[in-house]
C-alpha cells in the first residue's frame, strides 16, 4: 500500500477509497464512514490520513469476505480507536503556512469579489428602494476575517468530530451550534469595531479587478506552482 500511495496525490487516494468503499455492505459502510469523518477532520496531515484510511479499508474488505465485521476489525468503540490513531500520527501545527495561505487568499478575494457585487448592484437597489447608503470604499476587516480562517476552519473541523459518532439529534445540536456562534461571532465583531476599522476608499469597479487579480494568482499558486504541496 505504501508503494501504491507513494506515486498518487491526496485527491487520488480519495477518488480510489471512494470507488473501493462500494464494496462494503451498508452495516461495514456506515461504520467505517464514522471513522473517515472523524479522522478527516482531525488535526493530522491529509496525506496520511488518506493512507491510513486506505489502509484500514483494504484491512475490512478483506475480513469482510472472511465473514467478519467491521466492529471485529476496529472493536466496538470506534471513537477511541480514532483518538489513539490520531495520537500515533502525531496532531499538525495550527499554523501551517500553505495552509494559513491557501485559507488567507481564499477569503481576501472572495471578500473583493462580494464587496464589488453587492456595490455594483445589491446597494443600488436597496439605495434605490429604501435610502440604505452605499458603502464608498472597501472593509479593512476582510483583512482581519482572512487572517482568521485558520481558526474557524479548525472550528467547523472539532464541530463536525463532535458530532461523528452521535445519534441524529446530536448531530443536528452540533451542526446547528456552530454557524449560531458563527453568526454571534460576526453580529459581536460588527457592534464592537463597527467604527474602529477603517474603510479603504477604493471604487466598486478596483473591488473587482482586485478580487479577478486574486483569484487568478490564487489558482497559478495553488493549481500550478505549488499543486502537489499538502496544504490541509
Amino acid at each position: 500500500m505504501n508503494q501504491e500511495t507513494r506515486r498518487m496525490t491526496v485527491e487520488d487516494m480519495a477518488a480510489l477509497n471512494n470507488e473501493r468503499r462500494l464494496q462494503l455492505n451498508e452495516e461495514n459502510r456506515k461504520y467505517y464512514e464514522e471513522m473517515l469523518v472523524y479522522l478527516r477532520m482531525s488535526p493530522v496531515e491529509q496525506r496520511k490520513v488518506e493512507e491510513l484510511l486506505l489502509e484500514m479499508l483494504d484491512h475490512l474488505l478483506i475480513a469482510q469476505r472472511e465473514g467478519r465485521t467491521a466492529q471485529d476489525v476496529f472493536g466496538d468503540d470506534p471513537e477511541s480507536y480514532c483518538k489513539e490513531v490520531i495520537q500515533t500520527l502525531g496532531r499538525q501545527r495550527l499554523f501551517h503556512f500553505p495552509r494559513f495561505a491557501f485559507i488567507f487568499s481564499t477569503v481576501l478575494y472572495v471578500g473583493f469579489l462580494s464587496d464589488a457585487l453587492f456595490r455594483l448592484t445589491v446597494y443600488p437597489l436597496l439605495n434605490h428602494f429604501y435610502g440604505v447608503p452605499v458603502p464608498e470604499g472597501f472593509k479593512a476587516d476582510w483583512f482581519v476575517m482572512a487572517a482568521l480562517g485558520p481558526l474557524w476552519i479548525e472550528g467547523m473541523m472539532f464541530f463536525m468530530r463532535k458530532s461523528t459518532f452521535k445519534g441524529m439529534g446530536a448531530k443536528i445540536g452540533w451542526f446547528l451550534l456552530l454557524p449560531v456562534i458563527s453568526v454571534g461571532g460576526f453580529l459581536l465583531w460588527q457592534y464592537i469595531l463597527k467604527d474602529a476599522v477603517p474603510m479603504l476608499p477604493i471604487p466598486a469597479w478596483m473591488s473587482l479587478a482586485i478580487g479577478a487579480a486574486l483569484w487568478s494568482i490564487h489558482r497559478l499558486v495553488f493549481k500550478g506552482v505549488f499543486k502537489h504541496v499538502d496544504i490541509f
